[in-house]
């Protein structure tokens, strides 16, 4: 009686605690889609597509929301799993499953080095000469100490930052309308529809153009899928998850796509600055005392946001890929503290996330355009990889068994949604600027598919 006592509790000790409400899942899930790549990519993404960077956002916005259909019929399909890992490797196979595991892993922590990276621009607003990495070491500490305590404080950190950045697009785009209807002039002239077409039109930049704006554009709805990383510690998954899905296209048409009309009525699209945020910069364009270091305190908010969900993600991704494993190093990362967290992997993930500033003295001002082009390269082989295992899971399941949340019309839009994301692929092997990134990304993926096998063929050995 004793022993199952002891097993039951065990067990109870390795399954990460349900402390998460709708609310927060709701404003995590609103959360998640604003963060750097929009109050700072977006300049490089109206750099090279001129105002038809809306059409890319509207396209990418509905190939990810597809995505999201599919991802929300798996985990609630078994909410025993952990992560989308657990069911990669269940479809697809263990090995497929550990490479994933890692390639996402791995991810999750260049996107956290992008974010630090760019917290270092921010804090230049103000100080201009600051060392880039001193505000992103700082920060990676204190949400370290954040993460360690529980999920519900993660929650409620995220709760706040999302409320901010919300509040802050809603009355920006209500800002720039209410000055465009009464005539209003700022520094770069009048604020209206003229500056959406002024020089060369909507598709200003040609077809290429066009093309070139997709990896920003991509790589600002990377967290999208955070969502789903909390089904393990949600109180309610079953209803908040399909909620939380199922607004995505309108948070894609509110907080993308009507900030980005209400940045070009502002300033013309050639004046876009690619080094600062569009929107401090729209800010300081009205004129408008101390609006732009208004918003320059909600960008870094939005960088700081983000790093947070990233090392929450990064750290319970760890964990799944080595739990239940039979070596030193997997019973290590593997395992929940007492407060039923993934400490050692969130310990893990964020020292390496501190390798950024590193990464920022051999790059310098190019780091976060780099880092980033990396993470959109990698997001793109896991996505991939996602809608395949969705795809396998639907063939072997029987119509019984599914879930009420499905994805509608399978397979067509499971095979559209992949066709768009090795489209992706082939696109950035096409194009020079993110060619070594994409190359880069494979690189690391064929590389783990190498050695994840070689240790398995070993382990076959030894027995």
């Amino acid at each position: 009686m004793a022993h199952k006592k002891s097993s039951s509790a065990e067990q109870e000790k390795q399954t990460m605690k349900r402390s998460l409400s709708n609310t927060h899942i709701q404003l995590i899930a609103l959360g998640g889609t604003i963060g750097t790549g929009l109050f700072l990519g977006v300049g490089n993404s109206i750099h090279l597509a001129g105002p038809s960077v809306i059409l890319i956002y509207g396209l990418v916005g509905l190939f990810l929301f597809i995505l999201m259909r599919a991802l929300g019929e798996l985990i609630l399909s078994d909410l025993h799993k952990n992560t989308y890992i657990d069911f990669i490797t269940e479809y697809l196979g263990k090995s497929v499953g550990t490479v994933s595991g890692y390639l996402y892993w791995f991810s999750w922590l260049t996107l956290a080095m992008a974010e630090v990276t760019a917290l270092g621009i921010y804090f230049q607003f103000w100080w201009p000469k600051l060392p880039t990495w001193i505000p992103g070491t700082i920060t990676l500490v204190i949400l370290l100490v954040i993460n360690l305590v529980s999920a519900k404080v993660f929650g409620n950190l995220e709760f706040s930052f999302a409320i901010i950045k919300i509040v802050t697009i809603i009355a920006f785009v209500i800002l720039i309308l209410y000055l465009m209807l009464t005539g209003n002039k700022g520094q770069y002239g009048t604020i209206g529809w003229s500056n959406l077409i002024t020089d060369g039109g909507f598709f200003a930049r040609g077809g290429k153009g066009f093309l070139r704006g997709f990896q920003m554009v991509i790589f600002s709805f990377i967290g999208v899928e955070l969502v789903g990383l909390t089904a393990s510690e949600a109180q309610n998954p079953k209803a908040t998850i399909p909620k939380a899905i199922n607004q995505l296209p309108v948070r894609i048409i509110l907080f993308y796509i009507f900030a980005i009309i209400a940045i070009l009525l502002a300033i013309p699209w050639d004046k876009v600055s690619t080094t600062s945020s569009p929107f401090v910069q729209a800010l300081e364009g009205t004129g408008i005392k101390d609006a732009s270091a208004i918003i320059n305190f909600v960008v870094i908010s939005a960088a700081v946001s983000a790093t947070n969900s990233f090392i929450y993600s990064a750290g319970r991704l760890l964990f799944s890929i080595n739990y239940d494993g039979k070596n030193k190093l997997s019973k290590f990362l593997g395992k929940l503290n007492n407060r039923q967290l993934p400490a050692n992997g969130l310990i893990v993930s964020t020292l390496i996330m501190g390798l950024a500033p590193i990464l920022n003295l051999f790059l310098g001002d190019n780091a976060f355009e780099f880092i980033s082009s990396v993470a959109t390269s990698m997001f793109l082989i896991i996505w991939s990889i996602m809608i395949i295992t969705h795809i396998t899971y639907r063939k072997k399941t029987p119509n019984t068994l599914l879930p009420s949340y499905r994805m509608p019309l399978f397979p067509y839009l499971d095979i559209i949604d992949l066709l768009f994301f090795i489209g992706m692929i082939i696109l950035l092997l096409w194009l020079p600027t993110y060619r070594i990134s994409m190359i880069s990304a494979l690189a690391v993926f064929i590389l783990l598919c190498l050695i994840i096998n070689l240790v398995r063929e070993e382990k076959e050995k030894s027995q």
